[in-house]
């Protein structure tokens, strides 16, 4: 397999665990107490099927990093770890500057 093809299935997997998660918060939502958790969940999933999108991804991924930064103080504040947030940015920025990396391989050096 390729690069190209285990980035492109890391990609589709990490999209599908998250849309997963998020669609469980959304779905079943964490309690009138929390209404955030509903936004939040609904956002992320939006920001995860325009991380699909390879032109869309940088934007996605800045969203998906905003919605971890919130989620993650939240969960702070609550008196739990945060862990599991700063695990799902460093993935999309892996994905991001993988692709970033795999593209400019491919595409021809300028003419000097």
């Amino acid at each position: 397999m390729n690069e190209i093809w285990s980035l492109r299935i890391f990609r589709w997997s990490y999209c599908a665990f998250i849309a997963w998660a998020s669609a469980q918060v959304f779905l079943q939502g964490a309690g009138a107490h929390e209404p955030h958790a509903r936004i939040l969940a609904g956002v992320e999933i939006a920001a995860i099927a325009a991380f699909l999108i390879p032109r869309l991804e940088a934007a996605a991924g800045a969203v998906l990093l905003i919605v971890y930064a919130f989620a993650s103080v939240i969960t702070i504040a609550q008196g739990e770890p945060a862990l599991r947030f700063i695990y799902y940015a460093a993935t999309a920025i892996y994905i991001v500057l993988a692709h970033r990396r795999l593209t400019a391989r491919k595409e021809p050096s300028p003419a000097t």
